[in-house]
């Protein structure tokens, strides 16, 4: 294994900025598939490859973690939260997967309130890793990032219960997954935000 003599301590940042990037352009794609249904199939592609791009990255992310000296925090810990934003990236393709079959009925106006709240959470996850080698930046993020993805919470419970008024079990059923991925979105981004806690308290 050959290690740099002088790595970029940035590099490893650079990385996570680009994989939060790609999370902001999906947010816009998936949000662009329910306003617009007959452009779905182009988004799916973009997402397609958002997806592909998040993990050439990742995959980078690891390679620049397993060969240089240097980095901003412990290994583990940038591999954590660039594992994080890749299932990130992973769950929105999914979601787009989901809305390409959602059917005539359309989707709430509750997938737009969770879309902004996952969008919030995607920026602050950005603004958070550009801040990573100043980490006292970081705890109004963090409290943010929290508060978040508690509204998306409770935004998916008021949204669940719309879903039950449908009276067939199919148009339930596509309605309450694209739901539900959704919250996963959110929760994965809300598992960022604990781990950028536990960084928070460990290296204070």
């Amino acid at each position: 294994m050959k290690f740099q003599i002088f790595p970029s301590a940035s590099r490893g940042i650079e990385l996570l900025r680009d994989l939060a990037a790609t999370i902001r352009r999906s947010v816009a794609s998936v949000s662009e598939m329910i306003g617009n249904p007959e452009g779905r199939p182009q988004q799916l592609r973009d997402l397609a490859t958002a997806e592909a791009e998040a993990s050439d990255l990742v995959h980078a992310v690891l390679t620049h973690l397993r060969t240089s000296y240097i980095s901003p925090l412990p290994r583990e810990d940038m591999y954590t939260l660039s594992r994080l934003l890749h299932e990130t990236m992973e769950q929105l393709r999914g979601t787009g997967e989901l809305i390409m079959n959602i059917g005539s009925t359309p989707l709430s106006e509750r997938s737009s309130e969770q879309l902004e709240l996952i969008s919030q959470l995607a920026d602050l996850a950005s603004d958070s890793v550009q801040r990573l080698n100043n980490l006292d930046d970081l705890e109004d993020n963090w409290l943010q990032m929290v508060q978040s993805s508690k509204r998306a919470a409770r935004t998916h419970l008021v949204w669940v219960d719309e879903i039950a008024t449908f009276s067939k079990a199919s148009t339930i059923h596509r309605h309450q997954r694209v739901a539900d991925h959704l919250m996963l979105t959110a929760n994965t981004l809300r598992q960022f935000a604990d781990h950028l806690g536990r960084v928070l308290v460990k290296e204070s």
